[in-house]
């Protein structure tokens, strides 16, 4: 059953440059990852772009691997394939995309 909780809670802190991730429209993911956990090989349709906020991540793509860490941010063009593991401490990120309009089916 859907429930609206009545709160008192208007402002929160957020740090501008997740702000600024934030498309005109779309969404941004606040994502946790626990230590060990993979994101097997797979694509998007869609650009991302992925902010370490916390931890670290051994990111993988076609071209290249590397690990990333806080303060580092991921270009990622659709279609590029990828995966990612965080490391001890696990990781923390924020996705950000814009995906395509689809309309509604009834």
């Amino acid at each position: 059953m859907t429930q609206i909780i009545a709160g008192t809670k208007t402002e929160f802190s957020i740090d501008p440059e997740i702000l600024n991730l934030l498309p005109a429209q779309g969404s941004v993911e606040l994502q946790h990852d626990a230590a060990g956990k993979v994101h097997h090989f797979h694509t998007h349709p869609v650009d991302e772009i992925l902010m370490i906020i916390q931890g670290r991540l051994n990111f993988i793509w076609d071209d290249g691997e590397r690990v990333v860490s806080a303060g580092d941010t991921i270009l990622l063009p659709a279609g590029t394939r990828h995966q990612s593991e965080a490391l001890e401490g696990g990781a923390v990120y924020v996705i950000a995309t814009q995906p395509p309009a689809k309309p509604m089916s009834n």
